[in-house]
Order: structure tokens, then sequence, then C-alpha cells
């Protein structure tokens, strides 16, 4: 092959190193090309098996380093310039290669966790891929900086360290608070949905750090992307943590087929894109592997790999659990109200223990990453749990769970953080997804609106997606908490603007509320029927509801939650006929 680098001139001057490889005959021929982006040392993107492997196949390939690594000039600034901003490097690279004799202006690339970033960031320009392949990355820089509006002190401040980036920590602390008017929005993929025309196979793992962004981007572009884009998007999702296609995931080992040959899914998407060779429409969109019970060796409906059109797959229904004093029950509360209350102190933080963080790829064994055994923080004074009775079915939880918090707080501002676990017969208590919210971001992640203190509030807190069997004879766990540090930067309760570190620390008094009048819930998405669990049988009888409030019969004590769990009082229906669906019925709902 022929290999040779060279320097790129961007807009504003500075100049980006390419290495490229190509096929020998570049005087007859044209070729396509693959490319990657990347703040990481180019060393281990040019092996000579990769390199054997793309030029057998008459393909050009070039490693661009991001400004400011690997020989490319510039400030270090991941990311910042390789959006839809003042410089668009990622665009100048992809102009760069069409513009080369030995192009034919097809170009697909591929990566992953900073090079997936760094491919949704030049899809989102306006320079159109043939198509892209991004694993382990996400969609939109701001939202996986801070989830749920809390800042992910962890995973940021220790990627930066590595990638030599450290004095970019006061720029974000200074863009705590989202804006469309901030750099953040040159590097937010939900902008741009509208620029997104590439197929992309979206690769992530149920503990990635960014499985919520790969769907979301999935989602989004098959939605609201161009023609190519909405018809060609699919995603594979595996039970892994960042570091992929690994079998040992924290606490738990998962059978052998839940590794796969991603390559091959990689050669074959390129020989389509590039050479039309193969048939990628009758391949479903999703393939995700259902997790369960790893006690059993029976993988015939758990613990295998499912493929539907869609994600959450087609007749997923939504399913309520109330919070009571220290359980979780599908029956609507029968008193009006009851608290639980717990001082947190952000200077004694509940230490994490298994999660979603990134840096599971250098220290996959690290107790703070994956799905871990979190009984180490039961008997903690600051973490209330709520626990179910033991199932007398399996429950197949497939898609996002969604907990409606009513609570209060002494100060004016707190974080709420949920973890959803299965507790094993055993008595193990396995983290399987992780919400947080800071509550002055109740309202969105562009605004602050600071709590009264005492004043009780309805919190969303949405957790992270996942796919999940909990086998008959275990439980459902629900952890209510407002820290989990390292994760997440403990929040002082103090009000004022965020600071990393903020010496200023208050302690909390939080208070979360149970009942008929404030009816905490989670809301699990239920999907039983796609790995042949059965449905729950349901009675269809008819509620007439007059100013908002639901008479059934006496069915149900004046409340009917909707299938996202939200009061159908609370909702401006118009007049009509409904289906509503509540934990253990299916009502006929007229509006007069």
């Amino acid at each position: 092959w022929i290999h040779f680098k060279a320097d790129v001139i961007m807009s504003d001057g500075t100049p980006l190193k390419v290495y490229v490889w190509l096929p020998d005959d570049t005087i007859n021929k044209k070729f396509s090309t693959l490319l990657v982006r990347t703040p990481y040392d180019t060393l281990g993107l040019i092996d000579s098996s990769t390199i054997s492997t793309i030029i057998s196949n008459n393909l050009a390939y070039v490693v661009n380093p991001l400004r400011g690594y690997w020989g490319s000039g510039g400030i270090r600034s991941p990311f910042l310039n390789d959006g839809w901003g003042p410089n668009q490097d990622g665009k100048e690279i992809a102009l760069w290669i069409t513009n080369q004799h030995w192009s034919n202006d097809s170009i697909c690339t591929f990566g992953g966790s900073a090079l997936g970033f760094a491919q949704y960031f030049l899809e989102g320009t306006d320079f159109d891929l043939t198509c892209a392949v991004p694993s382990v990355a996400g969609f939109s820089m701001y939202y996986e900086v801070f989830y749920g509006g809390e800042f992910r002190k962890f995973i940021t401040e220790n990627w930066l360290s590595a990638v030599n980036a450290t004095m970019w920590l006061d720029t974000i602390e200074k863009y705590a608070v989202y804006s469309d008017n901030s750099p953040w929005a040159w590097i937010n993929g939900y902008l741009r949905t509208y620029q997104f025309n590439a197929p992309m196979l979206h690769i992530t793992g149920w503990f990635d750090a960014f499985t919520d962004g790969a769907i979301s981007a999935f989602k989004h572009i098959k939605f609201y992307g161009g023609p190519r884009a909405k018809n060609y998007q699919y995603i594979i999702i595996g039970p892994w943590m960042h570091f992929l296609n690994r079998d040992t995931v924290g606490d738990l080992i998962f059978p052998s087929n839940s590794k796969i040959d991603l390559k091959v899914y990689h050669f074959y998407w390129f020989l389509y894109w590039f050479k039309g060779i193969g048939d990628w429409n009758s391949i479903k969109r999703v393939k995700f592997y259902l997790m369960g019970d790893l006690s059993t060796n029976d993988t015939t409906k758990w613990n295998k790999w499912i493929e539907t059109d869609d994600f959450p797959p087609n007749g997923t229904y939504y399913q309520t659990w109330f919070l009571f004093k220290d359980s979780i029950k599908v029956q609507y509360p029968n008193y009006q109200k009851d608290s639980l209350v717990y001082f947190y102190n952000p200077n004694n933080p509940v230490p994490t223990i298994g999660g979603f963080d990134f840096f599971g790829l250098y220290n996959p064994d690290s107790i703070l990453f994956g799905p871990r055994n979190l009984n180490p923080i039961n008997n903690r004074s600051d973490v209330v749990i709520f626990t179910s009775d033991i199932l007398n079915e399996p429950l197949a939880v497939i898609g996002q769970p969604i907990l409606y918090l009513y609570a209060s707080s002494n100060r004016f501002d707190t974080d709420f953080i949920v973890l959803l676990a299965d507790v094993y017969p055993d008595g193990r208590s396995i983290l399987i997804s992780e919400g947080v919210l800071k509550a002055r971001h109740r309202n969105g992640v562009d605004r602050e609106d600071l709590l009264n203190p005492n004043q009780i509030y309805l919190f969303t807190i949405k957790l992270r997606n996942t796919a999940y069997v909990f086998n008959k004879n275990h439980r459902i766990r629900i952890y209510i908490t407002s820290s989990k540090y390292p994760s997440y930067e403990p929040n002082p309760n103090n009000g004022g603007p965020f600071k990393r570190n903020d010496p200023n620390k208050l302690i909390a008094i939080n208070t979360i509320w149970t009942g008929n009048l404030y009816p905490s819930a989670i809301v699990l998405p239920v999907n039983n029927s796609i790995v042949g669990l059965g449905e729950i049988t349901y009675k269809t009888k008819t509620c007439i509801i007059k100013n908002r409030m639901a008479i059934c019969d006496n069915e149900i004590p004046n409340y009917v939650y909707d299938l996202n769990g939200r009061l159908v009082r609370n909702m401006n229906l118009k007049k009509g006929v409904y289906l509503v669906r509540t934990p253990n019925k299916l009502f006929k709902v007229i509006v007069p």
C-alpha cells in the first residue's frame, strides 16, 4: 500500500495532521474512504492488521488527530472545533478528502467513545457522509457532562485529565446552565438532527456511560433526519460497559452469547454503502440484549438477543408501582399521606458502587462501574429503600423507567438520585439503572428554579434505558438518596451558582412524600409478550370523568393514570373516549 502524512490547513490557519493509507493503484482508480478522527494516540488505529483489512477491500484509510493532538496544531479543545461552531474541523477534513485525486467522494466514519462523538458532530454539519458507525458515544456534549442537570464529576474530570485538557473545566463551570447561545450548542445533536442524512449503525452497551445518548440519536435521526438517515438507522445494544464485548460486567457474568463479532457488522455495513453488496433492508433496525437472572443457564427467554423495528419494541406498556413507607406496590395508596425524612450531608456523600462511568475502559473491575451489589449502602441513614414483594412471575422491563417523586427540602437546592436494583433470592441487590435530578433544573436544564424551602414538589426523574427481566422469586428495589460520589458532584445545598468542590456546604433535610395526595411512583416500561412471558389480563370497565376526577364504579379511588404515569385529572383532555391502563386494569375513559 501507499502511506503518507500531510498537513491540512483549516480556515483559521491551523494545520491538522492526516495519516493516509491507499491501495497501490492511485493513478487509474478512485477509492471510497474510511475516516477516523481522534484525540487519542494514533498508534492504536494504524496497526498493520487494520490497514491490511481496509486496503485489501480497495478502500482508502485516513486518520486525523483532533486539533492540538498528535501532530495537529492548535489548542487542545476536544470537540469544540469539531461541530458546527466558528471552526468546523471535521467538515474541512472531509472536504479535503473529496478534493484528492484518489477520492471518489464517498466517505464513511467509524470509531468509539471520543471517535464516536466526533462522527455525530461531523454529521451535524452540512457535509453529507456516505455512512457512519459511532460506538459508545453520546449525541449532545452538555447532556453527557451534566446528567439530570448535575455535573458528572468522575467521568468529566478524569477524561479531561487523560487528554490533557483540564483547562476547560472552568469553562464547563461557567456554562453549567444550558443555553443555545453558548458553545454547548455547537455540539448538541438535538439542534441539528435535520442535517443528518447518513445511514448510521449505532453501537452501545446497557452499562456504558452514553447509552441514552446513543438511543436518543437513533430515535431522533430516524424521526427528524434526512431521507437516507430516516430509513437507515440501526442500533446494537449489548450487556456491556464502555469496553464492548466482555461477558464479565460488574458483578455479573453473562453467557458467551453476549459477545458478537462487531467487526463483521462494520465490514458488511461498509460493503453495503460503498459497493452495494448485501441487503440491510431485510435486517431489523434494533438488536438488543435482554438481560436477566443469571442463576439459570436457560437463555430461551432472557440473556439473549432480541431483534425489533424500534425501541422500546411494539407492545410495550407502562406499569405504575407506587411508593409506600418501605415498599413499592402496583396498588394505589389507600392512605392520604406519609413522609420519610433523611439528612443529606454533602461532606459525607453516599459512595459510588456500580454505575455508568466512562473509565471502566481502563479499569473495568473497579467497584465504581457496572452492575454491582448495592448492599453496602443499605444501612446508611441518608438512603431510603423501597422494595417490592417477591415476584410471582417474571417481569420484563424494556425501555426507560421514570420516577415521579413528591419531595421537599429545607434548602433552596438539592439533588435526588434514584437507583433501580434486582434483589436476588440470596439477598444481593444488583444495580440495573439509575437517574439523577438537580432540583433547580426540574423544569429544564436551560433554567434555574430554586426551591421554596419545605414546599412539596413533583419531580420527574428519568432513569437510564435498560432491557432487563426481573425473574420470579426476585424483588424490585428502589433506592432514593441525594448523592453518589465521585460519580456526581455533591450538591452543596446552598442554592448558589454551580461550583466544583464548593466549600460552602450545608446539610439538607429532604423529605419523600407518599399516599394518595402525593402518589410518588415509578413507572416501568413492561413488555412480557416479546419474550413469551405472557401479558396481564385486563378487565375493561367504563369511567366517566367529571371535573377531571375519575368515577369507575369504585374500582379505584378517584384517580386514573395514563400510560406515562400522569394523573388524568391533571391533564387538559378534550372531549372523547380514551383507553387508560392502570396497574392491573384497562379502563375506557369518557370525557363528556
